[in-house]
């Protein structure tokens, strides 16, 4: 296709444009190398792996909760990834929280609250010095909820790149291709950081003929179908005439032409014509999206940190829906019509007629301020946001016949209903359009700090107080009546909470018992729709030894419905397919979607037990522990899956023929009565540093045992540095500490090896900030995590019944819970060559549908999924860089997902595969190949 050519030309064109960079490494002159190695700053530390003993680490986060997990450069670099977005997607297994909602993580940078995740989403993984991953708790002391766990991003302070990626994603079965190209420009400095990310992404759709998709017998076909005007008997002569009760006949190819006969609907009785519309069905639409994202962050007032961002986002996308079909009758006595009494004629358009479709348009915007300073022994963060959304969808209903049926009323010798049927020969209804508007403001202001000192240590609390206005409106505009809805919502919230300390090894008070604290919360929100939502929480934290920590912790929190989910405009979208439990059979439906005004608000109680234990001091290995157990009251869901306990208690949804089958579905959302969970999460991380074959190098080097593993390399400009020679001088030369052991090269520079900057060379050994003593070490990882569902019931309504989604009941298309879920994860990284394994895996389940009169079963299988990724750092291979300079920078990247190309089996009780659970359906996108290549230039 144009567009996986197009994918591929960009991709080969990244070679040149990285000849021209010329970017190597300056190696230092060994006269210029201290005799002795410095110790690593803190722009350089992670690699160095130096551990200061009683010393908190530069962005740490408040509080006396440490890290969970902690990552270090070279830990990053192992996992193959090119910003700080996809690094957080790798660290789902270990990001996730079985509280709340399950939303993503909370964001800080340098120990510090920002006003939104895109302040750094877009950043270079290089630009990182280390992540911290804690638990919910967290999340309190900077003003959130505790139901996100928290991920802390500490920044280089010192780094300069420029980064373009190409890459492009296809399916081995065909059907789509995804190139997508970026730009990044970032500095960061002492003093400040400025960042501008630009990223174009198009796909391609995929249709149901790309997948194999067997369609249910629909009898609008391009040549035609007679069906009676009540859906029983077409006309009691053609029964005779065919000798048995005929309900459809195709139309004769003949009858194009010339005007057919009884005869010829007799020769086609009960045989439809069938037109294979799978080619005009897509199962993932067509889309093309754009996003700018600018950031300036510095210092202002002396003091206070400061930082604007600024983005913009498009996106478009096309959605087929199938061929439009007419529905015309042929009255008695026309001339093109052989029957006794008034049919129905069923036709598909396909004549200069385009699919069915329903397009959608976005634009997005955003500014976000924050601003970080102290105010005596507290520290204060100012948070202030603006966001913008714009939405518009169309969806095509198809063509009014009104003229044309006029005219066979008149029987028009013109109007043949079985001969070419033209878009001109119709006119077009007016397609529903559904248009969205969201205006929102933010602003919160955070003080933290010390109350009194207790023997134990001092009493910390965080106090947080905030606004938020927001304004939605939407129309609606079907058949030329215009619908209009609008609401405001204003906010005014604010959270306190307490963190008492009661034993300590540090102050030696009660010391036996190790390190335990207590923690309060209490949280109102006063909105101006919903009256006043409470969360009220605490929570002990306690380490009886320093390898084990337990927190143990209680929340109970009111929350409203979005105002989407109650205000969006209704959409109706024709030919979904949909599997009706109730008669075990497929449908081809229309369903409707939008907001639900009649929401109320939901309460949830949450409880949680944690363990955490590092048995070793000196070896990354970590085991974890955590039961949650959830109720909510008036849960807000979407509209579940349509069972017969669904039907009972929510009847006013759907719309059924007289024969009982399914023509619409109403899926807006609904309050079900209650939901209650219970789960065990249990997980281990392993880390290990690998030493490369630098890191083996240098050290004979300095030794005297060997060469200047750094000689030969060419600077930027093509010309070695006088005086540099192969490296091979006197001793002293071998005693520098290797590349990146000087002093830093100079201001904002990090010299070879050293913290990226605007120094000569300050990027870091290879692209990757590698630090001193160069790109450091390999890592082999392995981490494992196994979610037991104990317990999930839902509460249809409060004299409902109660559904056990664990023992053959389901809400969701996808079956019901599954026991278990395991997330595997295994990576290798060492001498610039990495390859990293993920592997997810679901238990099945079995879903008894149908009603209590006529049961039915659904087997859903297990579904194992594994991703591939294999990457190759090139600036870390010296023996490319020496021969290929302009590879400094360089990572080539090939990743699989859905290495097996692996979907999930649905069976109905005789084995057979309904036909909206074919795997096309499951999993359209299935195995994909995704070719990346990314350039840093420094």
């Amino acid at each position: 296709m144009r567009t996986s050519r197009l994918s591929f030309l960009l991709l080969l064109g990244v070679a040149p444009a990285a000849v021209s960079a010329q970017t190597a490494p300056v190696v230092p002159r060994a006269q210029d190398r201290p005799s002795t190695p410095p110790a690593a700053d803190d722009g350089d530390a992670g690699d160095a792996d130096i551990v200061v003993r009683g010393a908190r680490p530069v962005g740490s986060v408040a509080g006396d909760i440490p890290p969970e997990q902690q990552l270090s450069p070279a830990d990053i670099r192992s996992y193959g990834v090119s910003s700080v977005a996809d690094l957080l997607a790798e660290l789902a297994p270990q990001t996730r929280s079985g509280r709340g909602s399950g939303g993503a993580p909370v964001v800080l940078v340098n120990g510090k609250r920002v006003a939104g995740f895109g302040e750094i989403r877009d950043l270079p993984t290089e630009a990182i010095l280390r992540v911290d991953i804690l638990p919910e708790e967290v999340a309190l002391k900077y003003g959130f909820a505790a139901d996100q766990r928290v991920i802390n991003f500490v920044l280089r302070p010192r780094f300069r790149a420029v980064t373009t990626e190409l890459n492009s994603r296809f399916t081995t079965e065909g059907g789509i291709a995804s190139p997508q190209g970026e730009f990044d420009l970032l500095r960061i400095n002492r003093t400040g950081r400025i960042t501008v990310h630009a990223d174009v992404q198009g796909r391609e759709s995929i249709t149901e003929a790309d997948r194999n998709i067997t369609l249910a017998p629909n009898l609008f076909a391009v040549g035609g179908n007679i069906v009676g005007r009540t859906g029983g008997e077409i006309d009691p002569l053609l029964s005779a005439r065919a000798g048995s009760l005929v309900t459809v006949a195709g139309v004769p190819a003949s009858a194009a032409t010339q005007p057919p006969t009884l005869n010829d609907f007799a020769a086609t009785a009960n045989r439809a014509n069938v037109t294979d519309l799978t080619p005009f069905r897509t199962l993932s639409p067509s889309s093309t999206n754009f996003n700018l994202s600018v950031v300036y962050a510095t210092t202002i007032f002396g003091d206070v940190s400061a930082s604007l961002n600024g983005q913009i986002g498009t996106s478009n996308s096309n959605r087929l829906l199938g061929l439009p079909g007419v529905a015309l009758t042929l009255p008695v006595g026309n001339r093109f019509s052989p029957f006794s009494q008034d049919v129905m004629i069923d036709r598909a358009l396909i004549d200069g007629v385009s699919p069915l479709s329903q397009r959608n348009k976005v634009f997005s915007g955003y500014l976000g301020l924050t601003l970080n300073g102290t105010l005596g022994k507290w520290q204060w963060t100012f948070t202030g946001t603006y966001d913008r959304n714009d939405s518009e969808t169309i969806t095509d209903t198809g063509f009014d016949i009104t003229s044309y049926q006029a005219r066979l009323r008149a029987n028009d010798p013109t109007a043949n209903p079985f001969g070419p049927v033209l878009a001109d020969d119709f006119g077009p209804l007016p397609g529903i359009q559904s248009i969205s508007n969201r205006n929102r403001g933010a602003a919160t202001a955070l003080f933290s700090g010390s109350l009194w000192k207790l023997p134990a240590g001092a009493i910390s609390t965080s106090v947080r107080v905030g606004g938020v206005v927001t304004d939605f409106s939407s129309t609606a505009i079907r058949a030329g009546i215009v619908q209009p809805a609008q609401s405001t919502r204003n906010v005014a919230n604010g959270q306190v909470n307490i963190d008492v300390p009661i034993t300590s090894r540090k102050t030696d008070f009660l010391s036996f018992a190790g390190n335990l604290s207590a923690n309060f919360n209490i949280a109102y929100d006063y909105l101006s729709d919903f009256n006043a939502l409470r969360t009220l929480g605490y929570g002990l934290n306690w380490s009886p030894i320093e390898p084990v920590r337990v927190i143990a912790s209680v929340t109970e929190q009111d929350e409203a419905p979005t105002q989407e989910a109650l205000g969006n405009p209704a959409i109706t979208t024709p030919n979904i397919v949909v599997f009706d439990y109730v008669r075990g059979e497929n449908a081809l439906v229309s369903v409707v979607t939008g907001g639900n005004r009649g929401l109320i608000s939901e309460n949830r109680l949450v409880k949680k037990l944690g363990l955490t234990v590092k048995p070793f001091d000196k070896q990354e290995l970590t085991f974890s522990a955590n039961y949650v157990d959830s109720r909510t009251n008036n849960p807000v869901a979407g509209f579940p899956s349509v069972t017969a306990a669904i039907t009972d208690a929510f009847p006013d949804r759907f719309t059924r023929d007289g024969n009982g089958r399914l023509l619409t579905i109403d899926q807006r959302s609904i309050n079900f009565a209650q939901t209650s969970r219970s789960e065990i999460r249990l997980g281990v991380n392993f880390s290990t540093v690998l030493k490369s074959k630098i890191q083996k190098q240098i050290e004979a080097f300095r030794a005297g045992t060997g060469p200047n593993p750094f000689a030969g390399l060419i600077p930027p400009g093509g010309r070695r540095p006088p005086g540099a020679g192969q490296g091979d001088g006197p001793g002293g030369a071998r005693s520098g500490g290797g590349p990146g052991g000087g002093p830093g090269g100079g201001p904002g520079g990090g010299g070879f090896g050293g913290a990226p900057g605007g120094g000569f060379g300050g990027g870091g050994f290879g692209g990757g900030g590698g630090g001193r003593g160069g790109p450091g070490g390999g890592r082999l990882q392995f981490a494992l995590y196994d979610t037991i569902h104990l317990t999930n019931r839902v509460q249809i309504g409060a004299t409902g019944p109660t559904l056990d989604l664990l023992r053959g009941d389901t809400i969701g298309d996808r079956g019901g819970q599954v026991r278990h879920e395991l997330e595997a994860q295994a990576g290798y990284n060492n001498n610039g060559i990495g390859a990293r394994l993920s592997v997810n895996w679901r238990s099945g389940t079995t879903v008894v549908s149908g009603t209590n009169l006529n049961p039915d079963t659904l087997r859903f299988s297990s579904l194992g999924t594994a991703n591939l990724r294999l990457f190759a750092d090139l600036g870390q291979r010296l023996d490319l860089l020496k021969k290929y300079p302009w590879m400094r920078g360089m990572r080539v990247v090939l990743s699989v997902d859905n290495l097996f190309n692996e979907r999930q089996r649905v069976t109905d009780q005789n084995g057979l595969v309904p036909i909206s659970y074919q795997p096309g359906y499951l999993d359209p996108v299935g195995r994909s190949i995704r070719l990346s290549v990314r350039k840093l230039f420094f």
